[in-house]
């Protein structure tokens, strides 16, 4: 499809993807949307332009995982900043050897595999990795509603 949208997502959104805050909810939205863009763009053949969207998918990616070390900063009672950060940049770290990966690759099955990749790179972050966030909002009775109001 021209537009940018794919009939068939490789990563369809879930609320599971959600931690309650606005900001960071925007992003795993944005991140989601991209990574079905590359999806689709290698799934139809257009390597090219998969190449070009994994950019954006790591500048976002990159900016996300500050605004999160950001926010958790300001939440009284996490201790788990100094982890949580460092598990960022592993995560950085390997986003982008995902992208060097297909960019030095004319495999014909590179496109089915860097889907795969970026699906589980994404969802092991959003569902495995964030939910101590989400579980330190709870204890609090400071998490947000999709809505964005608080939920307390």
């Amino acid at each position: 499809m021209s537009d940018g949208t794919f009939a068939s997502p490789a990563l369809p959104w879930s609320d599971s993807f959600s931690v309650g805050i606005e900001a960071l909810d925007s992003d795993h939205r944005a991140l989601v949307g991209l990574i079905n863009e590359v999806c689709g763009h290698a799934r139809a053949g257009r390597r090219e332009r998969a190449v070009e969207t994994l950019g954006p998918l790591c500048a976002l990616a990159e900016a996300h995982f500050d605004r999160e070390e950001a926010v958790l900063r300001d939440l009284s009672g996490y201790r788990q900043l100094a982890a949580h950060a460092g598990e960022h940049r592993n995560r950085l770290k390997q986003l982008v050897a995902l992208r060097q990966r297909f960019e030095s690759t004319t495999d014909a099955a590179a496109a089915d595999r860097i889907c795969d990749d970026l699906v589980h790179w994404f969802v092991r972050q959003s569902i495995g990795h964030d939910a101590e966030i989400k579980s330190h909002l709870d204890d609090r009775g400071t998490r947000f509603s999709p809505l964005g109001g608080s939920r307390t």
